[in-house]
């Protein structure tokens, strides 16, 4: 009886279905696959070393001939292969690709998240486009009028790693890796018109009330579209929750519009807690969607108050460290998401809470600093050289500002913009003033910094003092002077210099082999210095260097894809050296004060929230522990502010008893 009904229900819903279909093609839709509108060309590519100009010469734009060129796996650098490391020059890349019949008629674009540091790109033999001095930033050539839907596609890509005068990083003056290739992934999509060039989100938080709105600023590749009706679907993506779903038209100008979305009850990004929220966009036209895309934000807000840095209304003094990418001799530059995934998390495994990068990164980097919780500064690569920019130069430091900031506008993570890092000697005040406003006029929203290595020299004629926040790279007792004990006398020098407002110390660590004394004495140098910028309130946190020993261009150790600078608390592939686990109890916000055994199943344990650096209310921390027959327990702590003790009683704990504090996000803080 049962099979009958089940027959008979399937039979009504297939003849409902049947009816339901205008013709018998709408039927066979229903079975097809989603239309593929986005396709990846990582993998395999063909390519060649042109040391000899021979590409040029021999219409390589064409094809790479198969007797000189050998298969490589994209994202790709030549400076980690055999014969190559030291290679600066020209070398191509080819890839054959078919694109589907569907596409036709459609806008078809290629992009690269980023070549070093010039590229050509060529489809069918001609060039479609180029992106010139700016190795790590993002690019999209549209492709349209070059590619064939009958045929396959051949894509030629020509790349140059020399050292340039019109590139940032600058000639030879850059302390970190001269990795040539296609060093980042590429993809290919298609879309409809009307299509987004970007979908930017400035989210508002009323912390009064946690509520939320969001401003969305929308640019089209099309500049002559004069409205555009668009469909917004925003979702909570720790829930999977949507919580908003709008439909709007907008009046376009100039390619721009922007609407407000208000959310209602949100939840604040935190490294803590973060928080993130996902909207994607859509545009609705007569003949279906043209297209669409995802961005990924969250709800922060980061403030200076006299002296103290804010996040979420909150005091908060941050410890951080920085990774320096390409450092290991298997990936070089061309980093797999894997390993970055292992990078951020073991940045989270050191407690720390901020970090920065001396170039613009991938994409997929600032998204794992977004999923852990990192606040980040991202800065443009020009660094110590030179000291005044030529007008190709502040072209060149445009171009890559404005590229990094479209591309990682939405990143919650990302709180700051640097604009240079170490630049002495005669500037130029008006061109730093001039990319400072540049900045402010491409985003608002963020703090714009210049990091400074001489402000205890410089002091009021310090470059540092023109932007947000002061900041100041103390290598007191190592490149600057041998003494370290001279570092509390340049405090006072700094602080007048600063007046009312915080610093944030942004390097601090020691460099072997151009200074002696090995882990060792990078313990000893790191507890004095951190002991000494806790004791100035002022000081909002620090950023210590580095995560990892280094691979990079002016290294003193090492030859070809080893040479390095032995910088950090890991080596070059992760691997922790006892500094590392003291810059992470140092980095704890919380030290257990207090062990006592009460009687043999007992102990009474007591912590309390330090309040130097680092410094922040910890809310949804717990302590772990295994009771004597292994059952584990886990004990919720209060919301503890800066200073605040918290003690308890652990029963019938293990006779050789351990336990632990965990951050929300399950990393452990510290352990007994």
């Amino acid at each position: 009886m049962k099979s009958k009904i089940l027959k008979l229900t399937v039979l009504v819903f297939s003849v409902l279905l049947f009816t339901n279909c205008k013709d018998q093609s709408d039927l066979k839709s229903l079975n097809q696959e989603p239309k593929i509108t986005h396709m990846s060309l990582d993998g395999t590519w063909r390519f060649a070393i042109d040391s000899t100009d021979l590409g040029l010469n021999g219409h390589w734009e064409h094809a790479i001939p198969d007797q000189l060129s050998h298969e490589v796996q994209v994202p790709h650098t030549w400076n980690i292969e055999t014969g190559t490391e030291a290679y600066t020059g020209l070398a191509w890349y080819q890839k054959d690709i078919e694109l589907p019949k569907d596409w036709k008629g459609k806008s078809v674009r290629i992009i690269f998240e980023a070549v070093y540091h010039d590229a050509i790109v060529y489809v069918n033999g001609k060039k479609a486009g180029e992106h010139l001095n700016a190795g790590y930033t993002p690019f999209t050539i549209d492709i349209t009028n070059f590619v064939s839907f009958e045929k396959t596609n051949t894509v030629v890509v020509s790349v140059n790693n020399e050292f340039s005068e019109n590139n940032l990083p600058y000639e030879k003056s850059f302390d970190w890796v001269n990795d040539g290739g296609i060093i980042r992934s590429v993809s290919i999509e298609s879309t409809g018109k009307p299509s987004f060039q970007f979908v930017h989100v400035d989210p508002e938080i009323n912390l009064t009330d946690s509520t939320g709105v969001i401003k969305t600023t929308i640019k089209l590749w099309e500049k002559d579209v004069d409205k555009v009706k668009l469909e917004f679907t925003i979702t909570d993506k720790q829930s999977d929750k949507i919580i908003k779903a709008i439909t709007q038209e907008l009046t376009v100008n100039n390619g721009y519009c922007s609407t407000y979305i208000p959310l209602g009850k949100i939840k604040p990004w935190h490294f803590d807690a973060p928080n993130l929220y996902e909207m994607e966009s859509s545009i609705k036209t007569e003949q279906g969607i043209s297209d669409n895309k995802m961005a990924v934000f969250g709800f922060k807000k980061v403030e200076i108050r006299g002296e103290q840095f804010y996040l979420n209304g909150e005091p908060v003094r941050l410890p951080g460290i920085e990774y320096m990418p390409g450092s290991n001799p298997k990936y070089g530059i061309a980093e797999p998401h894997s390993y970055m995934d292992s990078i951020v998390r073991s940045m989270k495994d050191l407690n720390v809470c901020i970090t920065r990068f001396h170039w613009q990164q991938d994409d997929y980097m600032l998204s794992l600093l977004d999923k852990y919780g990192i606040l980040v500064q991202e800065e443009l690569p020009w660094w110590q050289n030179p000291k005044r920019l030529t007008p190709k130069l502040v072209n060149t430091a445009h171009k890559q500002l404005n590229d990094m900031i479209e591309a990682h506008y939405n990143h919650p993570s990302v709180f700051s913009w640097g604009i240079s890092n170490e630049i002495n000697g005669d500037t130029d005040k008006k061109t730093y003033l001039e990319l400072r406003d540049f900045v402010k006029s491409k985003d608002s929203s963020r703090f714009v910094t210049i990091i400074s290595n001489r402000i205890w020299e410089k002091q009021e004629n310090d470059e540092t003092l023109l932007c947000d926040i002061p900041t100041w790279n103390e290598y007191i007792g190592t490149w600057h002077g041998k003494d370290r004990n001279e570092l509390p006398n340049k405090f006072d020098v700094v602080k007048n210099a600063i007046g009312k407002r915080p610093l944030l110390i942004t390097e601090n660590g020691l460099c072997e082999p151009a200074n002696s004394g090995g882990d060792t004495r990078r313990i000893d140098d790191m507890l004095f210095h951190i002991k000494e910028w806790s004791s100035h309130p002022y000081v909002m946190g620090y950023i210590y260097f580095c995560l990892n020993d280094y691979r990079t261009q002016m290294g003193e150790e090492g030859f070809g894809k080893f040479k390095i600078r032995r910088h950090g608390i890991t080596d070059v592939a992760l691997n922790p050296k006892p500094s590392y686990y003291v810059l992470k109890q140092l980095a704890s916000p919380i030290d257990i004060t207090k062990v006592e055994r009460m009687d043999d199943s007992t102990a009474r344990i007591e912590i309390k929230v330090k309040n130097s650096i680092p410094s922040y209310t910890v809310r949804g921390y717990k302590l772990q522990y295994q009771t004597s027959d292994d059952k584990p327990i886990e004990i919720n702590l209060p919301i503890l502010k800066s200073g605040e003790v918290f003690a308890t009683d652990l029963n019938h704990i293990n006779p050789r008893f351990a336990f632990q504090i965990v951050r929300p996000g399950g990393f452990m803080v510290i352990e007994y």
